[in-house]
């Protein structure tokens, strides 16, 4: 890999980092224009990751104050998740990003309780996890994107089981798709792919391959988690299946390399080119990372004319993915 975009990679990040420390207050908040969970929940993974670790802390402290529940769980107030209509239909997702950088940073005080909660999310049958409620609480659908976040957290904590039922239920919906260029992202409680649902919420249940700007970053979290799930159990299955994921992913219009959805698939390309050393994964992961580079503004942030719980969030994922890019493609 070339050093150069090794480089670049880690001063966009960087630039993202002083961008946010910018915005940082004594008491470990944000400037924000409005105090939303949603503003906070990736800073502390990133913090972590660029060596600064004391600001990490401080901010999963104000997390712990002001956004965690009695019951482990995260919320903006007690009655509202965030105002990102996506956060509140994906549920568990900020929860997952908080106990993941807890337990790498050894704040166990926050991580232990937070997990207890989010193994409510385990689908006993299915193996994945629920999208919106805790099992028994709702549908009980099942979703790719959850299945792979919260499986990559059991992973971090131990829990070798829970992890590689996720991977095997990954493994197995995936062979359940039709064939066609609609990748469906959500399985019923009965086992049945979700394929009806409203127009205006297609972003949540299926990608298409064929269309421009989809959620490319559904396809991107398996990636990542399965070439994770291989490294610590060796079985193939997981590999290849990653790799399946991927061909899925290189399937897509030639947007899926010029839109920042993509982030996610960016990270799980590095992590199977740096397991297979393939060319097309590793040309798919710095396609995408030199992409977000090119849309980063000259302050460090990015999407800076959203709303402030939209631009810090993505700030801090794109910056800490393009820190996870350059690891993985340095070996």
């Amino acid at each position: 890999m070339d050093q150069n975009s090794l480089a670049k990679y880690k001063q966009s990040a960087d630039r993202a980092v002083e961008w946010l420390v910018h915005h940082l207050q004594n008491d470990g908040s944000y400037d924000l224009a409005n105090n939303d969970l949603a503003g906070y929940y990736k800073s502390p993974y990133l913090f972590y990751l660029s060596g600064q670790g004391e600001i990490a802390n401080k901010l999963l402290t104000y997390i712990k104050k002001t956004f965690m529940r009695d019951n482990g769980d995260f919320t903006t107030s007690p009655e509202i998740k965030s105002e990102n209509a996506v956060l509140c239909e994906y549920w568990a997702y900020i929860n997952g990003w908080i106990t993941l950088t807890a337990q790498k940073m050894g704040r166990f005080d926050i991580a232990y309780p937070a997990y207890q909660y989010l193994k409510t999310f385990h689908h006993p049958t299915h193996g994945g996890f629920t999208t919106t409620k805790p099992y028994g609480q709702a549908d009980n659908v099942v979703d790719i994107l959850m299945t792979a976040h919260l499986g990559l957290t059991a992973l971090h904590f131990g829990e070798i089981e829970i992890a590689k039922h996720a991977g095997h239920f990954l493994a197995q919906f995936r062979f359940l798709q039709p064939n066609s260029s609609a990748f469906y992202l959500r399985i019923s409680h009965d086992s049945q792919i979700i394929t009806d649902f409203p127009a205006d919420s297609a972003l949540f249940f299926v990608v298409n391959s064929e269309q421009p700007n989809q959620a490319y970053f559904m396809l991107g979290y398996p990636i990542a988690f399965l070439g994770k799930l291989y490294q610590a159990t060796g079985e193939l299955l997981f590999l290849e299946t990653a790799k399946n994921y991927l061909d899925d992913a290189l399937c897509c219009e030639n947007n899926i390399r010029t839109f920042y959805f993509s982030h996610k698939v960016a990270w799980g390309a590095a992590i199977i080119a740096n397991l297979t050393q393939d060319k097309q994964y590793l040309e798919l992961a710095t396609d995408i990372a030199d992409y977000l580079v090119s849309i980063q503004d000259k302050s460090g942030g990015w999407l800076l004319d959203e709303a402030p719980y939209i631009s810090f969030d993505q700030t801090a994922e794109i910056a800490l993915w393009l820190r996870e890019i350059s690891a993985e493609l340095s070996n």
